[in-house]
């Protein structure tokens, strides 16, 4: 009766500590937190490394036999023959526990270590110790000595954040290859686990010193090693050497994370193990870095200290070169160095928003590269005593243009403002912005009310990964990819998880209507095609390019590409403060002629094919540098000779008539596209002496200069009454 009762009381206690015990195959089933490696593209480059735990894991064949022997013989010296659990090691810490009241003594064998960090945690208690022995000895008959010493060796802390073997050695020696530590590393290495803290070789080098002595007396206990070898060991010198893992790229490197951690979530990121290949051409990264910072210090006296400059695949969307500021480490008020001023910074981008509001005119309105605008100085009211009067950015000596009738293709080229806001008050406010949403950037504007029609030249601000992932869509044809900083994602077995390199464009914009917009920005690097800029932004092939320059020169910007690049680059001042003595084309411009040069130099001199919906048609233009005076439709009796210019055109969109309308009478009659804004061209054209062998003339008319009526007013547009643009009739 008493042995049954006896063994029924065993029960019992057998059935309380097992009731609630973990599985054992969590050793291998719990997910181990693994570090995330962020390379270049080509995967020769680790840029950064992303940790909660640095760990690497390794096979047990890749730890040397004297590093296994050197752990096995200070932490667990029967290891290879116990069962799991040390019973007279059990016994021996018993009785330390009894004498001091508590847990006082580990005890541990390596699997029951393993048990703790894995399953159990490290919670001081008589319960854990017990379920630690019953789930150790479980471990044993699941898995064999060389499996659990594999797991050992990836799983436990070595201290400075490094979780395993091989993050340790790398962490203490900047060794990758475990064969190539020394008998003495390996020994300091194995006495870690116990205390990594107190025999930490950084902070405590005697301590560590002399429990490197112990793991090497136990070796020779155990005949691993030779007393003459265990000395030699013992007086070798602790040098520490880590592996240094800066952040090479780090402005790029916050915007990976950023990216990753919208695909996995913020704590998968740093605990997933990952391989991240990049988009960052290393080579094109080098290039970009020296440019922004050679180009910058060419430019101090101009009281120039920062730029940014992106640079994409405008085909893949693949962040090629991203350089955040021109020094990271420069924390001066001007540069500001580690706050990222290509990703994160709003600045004002200038005529380089021009594109949204003629993209806008154009499929809003019908507007062509040959519709006639008014570069001529008018007046709004704002709220002000003197109102809203623009005028065109000032020339060298503070000359401002004014060429009165031009194309639409010469006022973009020229990077006229006047035009621009004529064709913003046509289309509104809000058609700009829904323009901005259609190419794909995601901006919440606010109260749409505030904006005046000053957005439509670039008042509000943008950044510059926004802008050139839109430009992306010109670039691409019409067809919008978003913009990435990732190539390639592996798991930790090395199966592709994400790949980037073959995404899936969305069409977002007519193909012909992109090309019309290219070859019109194409002149902006043409010496023969503007005046202005292509003197200074030549690359020696076709290139498209607009660029930009704010009120006081605080922000200057040039985004430009061929059909295989795209580079978008800001220049300024992270304090806002003014430069001067430069233009867009001078500073950002030229900083873009001479790195694209380089980009582009080794790729086929390409253009884009003609898509079919395309067509050429010889219209009236005047040619001279700064246009003026043209009709933008078939040449009638009236146009002057060698007014002759072939335009393209989306099919549909061509003009159908002469301009008899607009030259007769040997007079060119000039019109306004809102009647309050006719006796502002009256007044310029009386003004005006004549040009090119004919008079201008006024008149009482308004003339849309589209063939298609005008859409409904923007609801938000201020400083401006509604546009009254009249509609001509159907074709």
């Amino acid at each position: 009766m008493s042995a049954l009762l006896a063994g029924t009381a065993l029960a019992s206690v057998i059935g309380f500590f097992t009731a609630d015990l973990p599985s054992v195959h969590d050793l291998e089933s719990a997910p181990l937190p693994l570090s995330t490696r962020i390379f270049d593209r080509s995967g020769e480059h680790l840029l950064y490394r992303l940790e909660d735990e640095r760990r690497e894991l390794v096979s047990l064949d890749e730890v040397p036999e004297l590093l296994q022997q050197a752990t096995t013989a200070i932490e667990d010296k029967t290891f290879w023959q116990n069962p799991g659990i040390d019973l007279g090691g059990i016994v021996r810490a018993a009785q330390a526990d009894l004498e001091s009241g508590g847990i006082a003594q580990g005890g541990s064998t390596i699997t029951q270590q393993l048990i703790k960090i894995r399953i159990l945690g490290d919670e001081p208690t008589f319960t854990r110790k017990i379920k630690e022995a019953i789930l150790a000895l479980e471990a044993s008959r699941e898995y064999s000595k060389r499996r659990i010493l594999e797991m050992y060796f990836n799983q436990v802390y070595y201290g400075n954040q490094a979780y395993g073997i091989k993050a340790a050695a790398a962490t203490y020696f900047g060794v990758g290859d475990l064969c190539e530590l020394t008998l003495g590393q390996m020994a300091l290495l194995a006495g870690l686990p116990q205390k990594p803290s107190e025999y930490d070789p950084v902070r405590s080098p005697d301590a560590a010193r002399a429990r490197r002595a112990d793991v090497l007396a136990a070796m020779v206990d155990n005949g691993y090693v030779s007393a003459d070898q265990a000395a030699a060991a013992a007086r070798e010198r602790i040098v520490v050497s880590p592996v240094a893992t800066p952040i090479a790229v780090p402005h790029f490197v916050f915007r990976v994370r950023e990216q990753l951690a919208e695909i996995f979530g913020p704590v998968a990121v740093y605990r997933g193990g990952y391989d991240v290949y990049t988009s960052l051409d290393w080579n094109m990264q080098q290039l970009a870095e020296k440019e922004v910072r050679d180009h910058v210090d060419a430019l101090r006296d101009s009281n120039v200290h920062n730029a940014s400059l992106i640079t994409m695949d405008p085909t893949t969307g693949e962040i090629l070169a991203y350089v955040g500021s021109a020094d990271y480490a420069d924390g001066s008020p001007q540069v500001r160095g580690d706050y990222d001023s290509a990703g994160i910074a709003y600045r004002q981008p200038g005529s380089t928003f021009k594109i949204f509001t003629y993209l806008a005119g154009m499929q809003r309105l019908g507007l062509t590269a040959s519709s006639m605008l008014n570069d001529i100085p008018f007046c709004m009211p704002d709220g002000s005593a003197k109102g809203y009067c623009p005028t065109n950015a000032a020339q060298a000596g503070g000359w401002s243009p004014q060429s009165g009738p031009i194309s639409l293709r010469q006022a973009l080229r020229e990077s006229l403002n006047l035009p621009a806001l004529s064709v913003g008050r046509m289309v509104g406010v809000d058609a700009i912005m829904d323009t901005v949403a259609q190419l794909g950037i995601r901006r919440d504007w606010g109260d749409r009310s505030r904006y005046g029609l000053s957005f439509a030249i670039g008042a509000a601000e943008m950044r510059l990964i926004d802008m050139v992932s839109a430009y992306q869509v010109v670039a691409d044809l019409g067809v919008r990819v978003e913009p990435t900083f990732i190539a390639r994602i592996e798991d930790a077995r090395g199966g592709v998880v994400k790949d980037y390199t073959r995404p899936e464009g969305r069409r977002v914009l007519d193909a012909g209507l992109a090309y019309v917009f290219d070859d019109i920005l194409k002149d902006n690097t043409d010496p023969n095609g503007s005046w202005l800029f292509g003197p200074w932004t030549s690359i020696g092939r076709p290139a498209a390019l607009k660029t930009g320059t704010t009120d006081e020169l605080q922000d200057v910007w040039a985004i430009g590409f061929t059909p295989q690049r795209l580079t978008g680059i800001w220049m300024g001042n992270a304090d806002n403060s003014a430069m001067r003595g430069i233009t867009s084309a001078m500073g950002p411009g030229v900083l873009w002629r001479d790195y694209m040069r380089s980009v582009v130099g080794g790729l086929p001199a390409v253009w884009y094919q003609r898509p079919e919906d395309v067509t050429s048609v010889t219209v009236c233009v005047n040619p001279a540098p700064m246009g003026g005076n043209g009709s933008g439709k078939l040449p009638g009796p009236g146009c002057p000779w060698g007014y002759r210019r072939t335009e393209v055109y989306v099919k549909g969109t061509e003009p159908t008539t002469n301009d008899a309308d607009v030259y007769y009478g040997s007079c060119y009659h000039v019109v306004a596209h809102f009647p309050d804004w006719q006796r502002y061209a009256n007044a310029w054209v009386a003004g005006t002496p004549k040009r090119y062998g004919g008079s201008y003339c006024g008149t009482a008319g308004v003339v849309s200069p589209v063939t298609t009526p005008s859409p409904t007013p923007s609801s938000s547009e201020r400083a401006s009454p509604s546009p009254a643009v009249t509609p001509r009739p159907s074709r």
